[in-house]
């Protein structure tokens, strides 16, 4: 094996490890929630009432992670974040079920997640090429929402302690993730302020649907519930989180190869389409499927697009985290605004409130249509000439 090959070798080895390392940071999230919000029984009467501290901990936390990592050596800053989740997820057995013990629990929670977050992605995206963004964030979210599921199901059959001591031996698996250096990789970007990410029309042209988009979702989430009932609620959520784990890979896919613009298109125009037929047919078995169908299709490809793709993109040349974190935002304050307005929410006419979203799902759609195509027109036209090339191959063997 040459030194070309052996730098090669390494620079994949780099980047698998920061693939394990958000494997094992938003699973580690999810098993967190669960153990929150079913397992921590004590608590469940102030989760509900304090979940708002989670929501603004994250936010808080993100928006000043980019000023962190970017002043500390990389490595240094990935280590801290492990440990800290280590940390918080022991904080059950030191915090009291009180008010006070479960708003620190979930302050130090959201904190421990929120702080390395955007860091994480920025560091993942810029060392991967724009043509296989795409393809690379489907396959993190793929393997995210297929190794959740099992982690969950082994929590339940373990006790509160053994599965306390489950999250910390799993959190620390992401020191995996922890020793290397990206930082010379950072170094050669560009420094960015909020200010002129939020002044970055682009940004801002893709900004917009996406929180139309978690808007939609996490409100009519309140709606949905009271319309189906929540057991079938319940089994409408697991087979649009299946349809939606398949659908990371296969939007990442089509992003890299027929771009972002018309991906995310598509996804909005197909769930403002079963919204539209919710509303008009909201009794007939087969509208309702077909609303499940196009709901996980476009959970799995506004996950690709929105949390790992379109930022990576945007933010190419630059350092990403203030562009990650500002674009993860969207989640936690449709998340808040769902909580406050739940009461309200619950009231509305299931057809009224389909209508609605559809409505808004259209309109967002407009923005997209003036804002640029993320992905290199380069790339775009060596797939067309690799095709027409192939296809003349084609005609040619026929000959």
């Amino acid at each position: 094996m040459n030194m070309e090959k052996l730098k090669q070798f390494f620079a994949r080895s780099n980047v698998l490890r920061m693939f394990f390392l958000l494997l094992n940071s938003v699973t580690w999230f999810y098993l967190m929630a669960f153990m929150v919000i079913y397992m921590l029984p004590g608590a469940n009467p102030f989760v509900s009432s304090l979940s708002r501290l989670f929501y603004i901990a994250t936010a808080v936390s993100m928006l000043i992670s980019p000023f962190i990592s970017e002043r500390v050596d990389n490595s240094s800053f990935i280590l801290f974040w492990v440990i800290l989740g280590i940390v918080s997820s022991l904080s059950p057995i030191f915090l009291m079920f009180n008010e006070y013990g479960v708003a620190a629990m979930l302050i130090l929670w959201g904190t421990a997640f929120g702080i390395g977050f955007p860091p994480c992605l920025a560091s993942i995206s810029s060392v991967i090429s724009d043509e296989k963004r795409g393809f690379a964030g489907g396959v993190i979210f793929l393997a995210t929402y297929l190794l959740t599921p099992l982690l969950i199901f082994a929590t339940t059959q373990l006790g509160l302690f053994s599965s306390l001591l489950m999250l910390v031996v799993w959190r620390s698996l992401g020191f995996v993730g922890g020793f290397q250096n990206l930082g010379k990789n950072l170094a050669l970007l560009k420094p960015t302020t909020y200010s002129s990410v939020l002044h970055n029309r682009t940004f801002l042209l893709y900004l917009l649907p996406w929180l139309a988009f978690c808007l939609v979702n996490y409100s009519e989430a309140q709606v949905l519930e009271q319309f189906f009932g929540k057991s079938t609620m319940a089994l409408i959520n697991i087979v649009e989180f299946v349809i939606g784990a398949i659908f990371c890979l296969i939007g990442g896919k089509l992003m890299d190869q027929k771009g972002r613009k018309w991906v995310i298109i598509v996804g909005l125009v197909m769930l403002g389409l079963g919204y539209a037929m919710l509303s008009f047919f909201p009794l007939i078995s087969a509208i309702q499927a077909f609303y499940v169908i196009v709901d996980g299709i476009a959970f799995g490809i506004f996950t690709v697009a929105f949390i790992f793709v379109v930022w990576g993109d945007i933010s190419s040349g630059y350092c990403g985290g203030k562009y990650y974190a500002l674009g993860t935002l969207p989640v936690l304050l449709a998340m808040t605004f769902s909580d406050f307005a739940s009461p309200w929410l619950r009231t509305l006419d299931a057809s009224s409130a389909f209508s609605l979203a559809s409505f808004f799902l259209f309109m967002a759609v407009i923005p997209i249509f003036f804002a640029p195509e993320l992905l290199p027109e380069r790339v775009l036209r060596e797939r067309e000439l690799r095709k027409y090339v192939e296809r003349v191959k084609e005609i040619t063997s026929r000959a």
